[in-house]
């Protein structure tokens, strides 16, 4: 028998540290608590309470005196599952796991266990790919469990190992005949009250017919795919970092033009991780909810947002593509934001009809300031009578003529009604909100975002256009060099 228990990597028989084993005191549970106290782990019994039947706690009492025997250490929770499911809406599966899960986990932090040990077999196995399966599951769901995973939703490091994976449900049965331990098998296995009972009673036995080693071919399968699947997750982790811009607890930034360019399967599996990091342990992800959001990624012409899964959508907006719950709080670094209020640009030293000669220390002078907008952003200025070439074509610098600007500089934010006459159309004007949408400023950056005015004229838009009327020209005597970046802290 043991030497079929499946070895798991990730837990060490050297190791002091224990490992946080589940049982439940049917036969599973007991041959896996079994097997890893015979090959010498150290082991902290742990059962957990459903309250889902009257005489549940005669298990828990059954499965402390089992860990008595052995003179191991037992820990044990109880929980009114059918309450936890109905305030949250879940399944009662559902929410015994969760809470099983979080018991466990809870257990193997305080003891600083190396893994959590449940157990599952091959027949768990072939009744999850064909649960999966009906559900319309992709190749994550189809894969069926691994020996060893972690489960970030519970815990980010621990793992959690199925040491009997590989071991069928009559397997269990004779190692328990034969190590002397009767198990306490619970009454609700026996009906078909739950969707996998009704797999296991009715659905299997019935495919059964057609090929009577059905069991067998679903685990050979399911296998098979684990390899295909850790192929591509391998991918996926590769392209991840060349699309990622950033993530954070909310939200999760790609380059868009990055992102689109793979294939369609490959935008389904990215996505799917991507959901798994903002959302662990949600809801497996349907193929056609994928597929949707594949063909919105990968074509231009689409809406704006889609909605995905667990309360998240993606967002689009010009070459970024955000994954997040609420479009309202995702940032905008990339544009400078100001309070609304007017603030006014003083340029030190410069006074307007006054020249000053080339070379003389007040030639350049440069003014700092935050003006309470993003205070990430400020704003530098720098008055000269050279007019010089700027080295590269940053929208966020521009150079203006200086006796052009009238006296009373200032920054803020837009008003209703204002317009702008962008250099290039030979001094036509047109609506501010007409050039915004024109350039593609988001919407979302545009009630807030400062505009250089005199005299109460916009003379620049940081990151776009100068205005026409004061732009630098052979009859231009001094130059005002304005450049808006970001402050390094």
């Amino acid at each position: 028998m043991l030497s079929v228990v499946k070895n798991v990597d990730s837990i060490s028989l050297f190791s002091e540290l224990p490992i946080i084993v589940g049982v439940s005191g049917g036969a599973d549970s007991l041959c896996l608590f079994g097997t890893l106290h015979e090959q010498g782990y150290s082991l902290i019994v742990a059962h957990f309470d459903h309250q889902l039947r009257p005489e549940s706690a005669d298990d828990a009492k059954f499965v402390e005196n089992i860990a008595a025997q052995y003179k191991l250490p037992f820990v044990s929770q109880s929980e009114d599952v059918a309450a936890h499911a109905e305030k949250h809406k879940e399944s009662i599966e559902e929410a015994a796991r969760n809470l099983r899960y979080r018991f466990f986990f809870a257990q193997a932090r305080e003891n600083n266990a190396q893994a959590v040990a449940v157990g599952h077999t091959a027949d768990d196995q072939v009744e999850t790919v064909l649960m999966h399966f009906l559900r319309g599951a992709g190749l994550s769901g189809l894969k069926g469990m691994e020996p060893s995973t972690i489960l970030p939703a519970f815990d980010p490091k621990i793992p959690v190992v199925r040491p009997i994976l590989e071991l069928w449900r009559k397997d269990t049965v004779a190692y328990c005949a034969a190590h002397n331990l009767i198990p306490h098998e619970d009454p609700s296995n026996a009906t078909d009250d739950f969707f996998r009972n009704r797999l296991r009673h009715n659905l299997i036995p019935e495919l059964e017919n057609y090929n009577p080693r059905f069991r067998e071919t679903i685990q050979r399968t399911s296998q098979v795919l684990s390899g295909d699947h850790a192929l591509i997750t391998a991918q996926v982790h590769s392209t991840w970092q060349e699309i990622l811009i950033e993530e954070s607890a909310d939200h999760i930034s790609f380059r868009l033009s990055s992102f689109s360019k793979h294939s369609i399967p490959l935008i389904r599996n990215l996505l799917r991780h991507a959901v798994g990091r903002l959302r662990p342990g949600a809801i497996d992800i349907s193929f056609s909810t994928l597929e949707s959001a594949a063909q919105f990624i990968s074509s231009p012409k689409t809406a704006q947002q889609i909605d995905l899964v667990s309360g998240l959508l993606l967002f689009k907006e010009q070459n970024t593509l955000y994954l997040t719950a609420d479009v309202s709080n995702l940032p905008l670094g990339n544009y400078p934001q100001m309070e609304s209020e007017t603030r006014k640009v003083f340029i030190e030293g410069f006074e307007k009809g006054v020249s000053v000669s080339q070379g003389d220390e007040s030639d350049a002078v440069v003014a700092i300031k935050p003006f309470g907008f993003d205070s990430k952003w400020v704003l530098t200025v720098k008055s000269t009578s050279s007019i010089p070439k700027l080295k590269n074509a940053d929208p966020f610098q521009v150079m203006l003529d200086a006796d052009l600007l009238g006296e009373n500089l200032h920054l803020r934010p837009r008003r209703a009604g204002d317009k702008f006459q962008p250099l290039g159309m030979d001094g036509k004007s047109m609506k501010l909100k007409d050039f915004f949408i024109n350039e593609k400023l988001p919407r979302r950056a545009r009630d807030q975002y400062p505009l250089l005015c005199a005299d109460g004229e916009i003379i620049w838009i940081p990151g776009y256009r100068p205005a026409h009327h004061v732009r630098v020209t052979e009859k231009t005597e001094r130059v005002c060099i304005f450049e808006m970046r970001k402050d390094n802290p």
